[in-house]
C-alpha cells in the first residue's frame, strides 16, 4: 500500500499540532498586520519619539507665548532689625549762601550781630530714614514690541517640530519593518519545530516498522539501531528548536511592545504571508528619496541650520520692549499693614531698547559657524539620499535573489518528498537499508528547513523592499 506524500503528511501534523495550541491554550492571537500596527504605537522607540514630538510641540508654543504680555505679581516685606543710618556732613543742611549773605548783610545795616555758632567743618551728622517695618506689593507687565531674533525663533520652532514628526515618522517605518521581521522569525523557528516533530514522528513509525522486521527475520539489528540513534539525535534537534522558538516570540513581543509574559499565538503561517505578499506592487512601486521620513526629518534639519544663521544675524539688530508697574508701599513701626495706615502708590510705564553696538567679531563668528552648520546639514542630506538610493537598490535585488532561492527550495523540497517516498517502498519491500532510509529523511529534513530559511529571507526582502519605498 502506498503511503501519503509526505509533505501532506507534514501538513496535516503541522495543523494538528497549531489546532492544539490554538484550541487548548488560551493567548492572543496576533496576526503580521496586528504586529506592525501594535508596534507602530507601542514600540519603545516610537513611544520616545513621539514623546520627543510633543515636547516640540509644546517648545514651539511656549516661544510664541513668550511674545505676548507677560504680567507678573510680587509682594516683599521687610523687618528692619536696625534701620540703616544716613551720615552727611555738619553743615550739609545749612543756609544757603543767598541768604547767608542777606542775613549778613542786615546784621552790619541794623548793627545787630548774628548769633550763629562757629561752624565746624568736620563736624558729621546721622539720620535714619524709614519705618521699621516696610511692605510692598505690585505688579509688573511687559510686552515684547520688536525682535527679530523672536520671528526668526518661532518659525526655527515650527520647523524644529516638523523635523520630529518627520522623526516619529521614521521611528513608526522602522519599528513596523522590526515587527514584521520579527514575526517572521518567530513564524520561521515554530516551522522549523513543526518539521522535526513531524520528521520525528515518521522516524518513530520506521522504527517501530524496523522492529517489527527484526522480530520476524526480514530486517537486521543495526536497522533497527541506526533508525534509533537518528530518532534519538532528531529528538534533541526538536528540543533546541522548541528552546530558539519560545526566545523568538519573546523576542517579538519585546519588538512589538508587549509584555514578555503574554502568551501570544501566531495566527498567521507562510503560505498565507506568500499568499498576501504582492511582489508585483513593490516591485512596481517608483522609488522617490523624498517621500522617505528620514529624508523628510534632515530637510527639516538643513532648513533649521538655515534659519540658525538667520538668528545669528538678528542677534545684532536692536530689540524694543515696554513695560508697566504698579506698587503700593506701605511703612509702619508695628506689623499694621491691614489696619487705616496710608499706602503710598508707585507706578510708571517705559520703552526698553536694546542695542548692540560692538561685539569684538564675537557676531561674525557665530554667523559663520551657523552657515558651517548649515553646509554641514546640506552635506548629510546629500549623504543620506545617496544612501537610501543605494539601500533601495541592494533591497529590490535581494528580494529577487531571495524570490529565485525560494523557488529552488520548493523544486529541492518537492525531490526531497519523492525520494523519500520510493525510499519507503523500497525499504518495506527489502530492497533498502536502514541507512537509506535515514538518509532519506535526512534530505528532506534539510530540504524543509532550506525551504523555510529561503521563504524567511523573500520575507525579510520583502518587508525591506517596502521599508525602502515607505510603501
Amino acid at each position: 500500500m502506498r503511503t501519503l506524500p509526505l509533505l501532506s503528511v507534514l501538513l496535516l501534523l503541522q495543523g494538528a499540532i497549531f489546532g492544539q495550541a490554538a484550541d487548548g491554550v488560551s493567548g492572543t492571537r496576533l496576526t503580521l498586520h496586528e504586529a506592525q500596527s501594535l508596534a507602530a504605537t507601542r514600540a519603545y522607540n516610537v513611544r520616545y519619539a513621539s514623546l520627543d514630538t510633543k515636547q516640540a510641540a509644546s517648545n514651539s508654543r511656549e516661544i510664541i507665548a513668550s511674545g505676548f504680555p507677560q504680567i507678573s505679581g510680587s509682594v516683599e516685606y521687610n523687618r528692619y532689625i536696625d534701620i540703616p543710618i544716613q551720615v552727611s556732613s555738619g553743615d550739609v543742611f545749612g543756609f544757603p549762601d543767598y541768604l547767608t549773605s542777606f542775613l549778613g548783610g542786615v546784621a552790619q545795616a541794623t548793627g545787630v550781630p548774628l548769633d550763629a555758632p562757629p561752624s565746624d567743618p568736620n563736624a558729621i551728622q546721622e539720620f535714619q530714614f524709614g519705618a521699621a517695618q516696610t511692605m510692598t506689593a505690585g505688579i509688573t507687565a511687559t510686552q515684547l514690541i520688536f525682535s527679530p531674533s523672536y520671528f526668526v525663533g518661532i518659525q526655527a520652532a515650527k520647523a524644529y517640530a516638523h523635523a520630529m514628526e518627520a522623526s516619529e515618522s521614521k521611528s513608526v517605518a522602522d519599528a513596523r519593518r522590526a515587527a514584521g521581521e520579527g514575526y517572521a522569525a518567530a513564524l520561521a523557528a515554530q516551522e522549523n519545530v513543526a518539521i522535526l516533530r513531524a520528521a520525528e514522528a515518521l522516524a518513530e513509525s520506521a522504527l517501530n516498522q524496523t522492529r517489527a522486521l527484526v522480530t520476524e527475520g526480514l530486517a537486521e539489528s543495526t536497522d533497527a539501531d541506526q533508525l534509533e540513534l537518528a530518532l534519538s539525535e532528531m529528538t534533541q534537534q526538536r528540543t533546541t528548536a522548541e528552546s530558539m522558538a519560545s526566545v523568538a516570540l519573546d523576542a517579538l513581543k519585546f519588538t512589538v511592545g508587549m509584555p514578555v509574559e503574554t502568551t501570544v499565538i501566531l495566527a498567521d503561517s507562510f503560505e498565507t504571508l506568500a499568499n498576501a505578499f504582492h511582489g508585483a506592487t513593490v516591485l512596481g512601486t517608483p522609488f522617490d528619496a523624498n517621500r522617505l521620513p528620514e529624508i523628510k526629518s534632515q530637510s527639516k534639519n538643513l532648513e533649521l541650520s538655515e534659519l540658525g544663521i538667520r538668528n545669528e544675524k538678528a542677534a545684532g539688530m536692536p530689540s524694543i520692549g515696554a513695560f508697566y508697574t504698579n506698587q503700593r508701599n506701605a511703612q509702619r513701626d508695628a506689623f499694621d499693614f491691614f489696619g487705616e495706615g496710608n499706602w503710598y502708590p508707585i507706578q510708571l510705564v517705559g520703552v526698553q531698547m536694546n542695542i548692540p553696538i560692538w561685539s569684538s567679531f564675537g557676531g561674525k563668528e557665530k554667523v559663520l559657524q551657523a552657515q558651517l552648520s548649515r553646509d554641514r546639514a546640506a552635506t548629510t542630506l546629500e549623504q543620506m539620499t545617496q544612501a537610501v538610493t543605494l539601500e533601495y537598490r541592494a533591497a529590490r535585488s535581494e528580494y529577487n535573489s531571495s524570490l529565485e532561492q525560494r523557488m529552488q527550495a520548493q523544486r529541492g523540497l518537492n525531490l526531497a518528498e519523492r525520494i523519500l517516498d520510493r525510499t519507503r517502498i523500497r525499504f518495506q519491500e527489502g530492497l533498502a537499508s536502514s541507512f537509506d532510509m535515514t538518509q532519506a529523511q535526512n534530505q528532506l529534513v534539510n530540504a524543509q528547513a532550506n525551504h523555510a530559511q529561503a521563504t524567511l529571507r523573500w520575507f525579510n526582502a520583502h518587508i525591506r523592499l517596502e521599508r525602502s519605498l515607505n510603501a
